[in-house]
């Protein structure tokens, strides 16, 4: 089943407001006392003397167990939900025997790869490996004859219910329900998550992505803030929120990809987008949060009151802490976008319309870009670029480069000292391009069609690859012993090891951040490349064949690591089986996570695969697990 994503974009103007004092319409629908009285499964939770939640022999309660509650509950909370739960069900599974559909199909294969098919599909993800791959569209398989590698449709191994929510009420009734229940609840807004968090076999699922409201605030005041702002709600994606700043004549920090949502997980895990290294992360650009906490409450975060939840939220990670419905963000002054349009584009060999070069001067291109990126943060830009292995010994390298504040005539002015360095390394590339953009999602045909798929204007679609990441340090960029290092791990793992690098070039430091503090990974405020390693190719074989690629990974992932000691990883795109994920994920702020946590839910209700809190609970399979899917995981 389908819902349309219907944009509810109010814009309303207030003249001077608190954090405190004005909702969203659906934010004013709340769960009262009267309502819960009579019916123990949807009671509120009580954080001061916590009950034990029912289990079934130790583990959540899973569709199938006596204590799975009956159908007349599940009746009877549907009707409390106002008709709102409906079964989570895959949308390739008119492709299989018993509910084929042959136009139905056709369909979802032909848009299977699209970015919209996974934020308007109640329970499918960006990675769909993470759910076992349980129910693929026949387009995974890329032969003549369709799904051959997995003949079934394991409808099991997803949601076995899902609240399409439309008020904060819904949303308390799904909590509560499912704590008092000994259910698994899982969120899931836009499903764009490389670690699974909205994936889960046999839970309860909330799904956030039709709130959608946008307030401008041109004079907010909270704490020692007082400046223009807007209040977003949580269902609003990266697009919608570039449509309303263009609206209210803002500049607001978003995520880089159209799809992706732009107040949920993203700004949890720290968000980086475009203006990184000029405004900070989407972690720093929150002023005030509104949210149900486990206990069924809904409740106001901020500098103010439930400070320590405040912080956690910022930057301590997603699917843990609660369910936010809205937030409150930093607005800024309009500014354009200096962008070089048409990519920097290098190969060691022949690929048709590409810069071709010697393999020398190729190498020599990315040593001279790595340590060209300090400058790219210094001037408040960002990079995006993409080191490709495509066998025999060809390669490919993609730079783009975007400079927020920056005029055509200065960021052309910048760009030529690297222009320059390639032309004397023997690398025959014209004088970039610069265009001028207000909006990085407004059209322009060298970003939007023909750009790689993390680049910005694209929404990430169904990528399916197993990655690892990791956050190097300024100082690996500009210490010359540290690049020459850095430079070979990288080396090793594209050429030797054949994989993908895709990084991110931006400096979110704590003076680009400002007020207030957050949890962000210290770590990550040293940093000047988060870098990617990726398994195109993970997700096409058995579970026995991922688990071998994914040791193979693992082990050129490690020089990176080993060059970059202490260093951590972006959590909003990582190995969801990485091993010190404390420490690389959250660092020295885990301990006063980890109580924030156990304070706000003693239940362990909020769960996800290494968010804080999550060493309580385990996905457990008969069989020993070989990949850290979200479900009972296929032999």
């Amino acid at each position: 089943m389908f819902f349309p994503s219907t944009l509810l974009l109010s814009t309303f103007v207030w003249d001077s407001i608190s954090a405190q004092g004005v909702n969203f319409s659906f934010e004013n629908i709340t769960l009262s006392d009267a309502d819960v009285e009579n019916d123990p499964s949807i009671a509120f939770g009580d954080l001061s003397s916590p009950s034990a939640i029912p289990t079934s022999n130790g583990c959540k309660v899973f569709p199938g167990d006596k204590q799975w509650p009956s159908y007349e509950k599940w009746r009877n909370f549907n009707h409390s939900l106002g008709g709102a739960l409906i079964k989570g069900l895959p949308p390739a599974i008119v492709c299989y025997t018993g509910t084929y559909n042959t136009a139905e199909c056709a369909a979802v294969v032909s848009q299977y790869f699209n970015g919209s098919l996974i934020t308007d599909n109640p329970v499918r993800i960006e990675n769909e490996w993470l759910d076992g791959d349980s129910c693929p569209a026949q387009a995974y398989d890329n032969v003549p004859g369709g799904n051959t590698t997995n003949p079934t449709c394991d409808v099991a191994a997803y949601p076995a219910y899902v609240i399409n929510v439309t008020t904060v009420k819904q949303i308390q009734l799904a909590v509560n329900f499912a704590r008092n229940s000994g259910i698994r609840l899982i969120i899931k807004n836009t499903g764009h998550n490389l670690r699974g968090q909205s994936a889960g076999a046999g839970s309860l699922s909330v799904w956030t992505h039709h709130l959608k409201d946008f307030d401008f605030l041109p004079s907010f005041s909270i704490s020692n803030f007082s400046s223009r702002a807007a209040r977003v709600a949580v269902g609003l994606q990266s697009s919608d929120l570039a449509a309303a700043a263009l609206e209210a004549n803002v500049t607001l920090v978003i995520p880089g990809g159209v799809t992706v949502g732009g107040v949920g997980g993203w700004f949890m895990g720290g968000g980086h987008g475009f203006h990184t290294s000029k405004l900070g992360l989407g972690a720093d650009q929150v002023l005030s949060l509104n949210l149900v906490t486990a206990d069924g409450h809904f409740i106001v975060a901020d500098p103010n009151i439930n400070t320590d939840l405040f912080w956690a939220l910022r930057g301590g990670g997603g699917s843990t802490w609660g369910i936010v419905t809205s937030v409150i963000v930093k607005a800024y002054d309009i500014s354009n976008t200096a962008v070089v349009s048409h990519p920097i584009t290098v190969s060691n060999g022949n690929l048709t319309g590409i810069t071709s070069t010697t393999n020398g001067s190729f190498w020599a291109a990315i040593r001279t870009y790595l340590q060209f990126v300090p400058k790219i943060c210094d001037a408040g830009g960002v990079g995006f670029n993409f080191l490709y292995n495509y066998g025999d010994a060809l390669l490919e390298f993609t730079v783009l480069l975007l400079m927020p504040g920056m005029t055509v005539p200065q960021a052309d002015a910048f760009a030529q000292p690297l222009y320059q360095a390639f032309q004397e390394e023997g690398i025959n590339i014209t004088d970039p391009n610069v265009v001028s953009k207000r909006s990085m999602f407004s059209a322009e045909p060298s970003l939007v069609n023909s750009a790689p798929i993390a680049y910005p204007s694209r929404g990430a679609g169904a990528m399916n690859l197993r990655l690892a990441s990791r956050l190097f340090p300024r100082k690996n960029l500009e210490d010359p012993t540290l690049l020459n290092a850095t430079f070979n791990a990288i080396y090793t793992a594209v050429v030797e090891g054949g994989y993908t690098l895709h990084s991110a070039n931006h400096c979110p430091t704590l003076a680009v951040a400002g007020y207030p503090d957050d949890a962000v990974l210290p770590a990550y405020r040293e940093t000047a490349m988060h870098a990617q390693l990726w398994d195109d190719g993970y997700a096409i074989g058995p579970v026995k064949l991922q688990a071998q690629r994914y040791k193979r990974l693992a082990s050129y992932f490690k020089l990176w690591k080993d060059v970059s000691p202490g260093a951590g990883s972006y959590m909003g795109e990582a190995d969801p089986a990485e091993l010190d994920w404390q420490s690389a994920f959250y660092g020295t702020n885990y301990p006063r996570l980890l109580s924030i946590k156990n304070k706000w839910d003693p239940w362990g209700l909020f769960w996800a695969k290494t968010a804080v809190g999550s060493e309580g609970w385990e996905v457990s399979t008969p069989f020993p697990r070989k990949v850290p899917t979200q479900n009972r995981e296929p032999k």
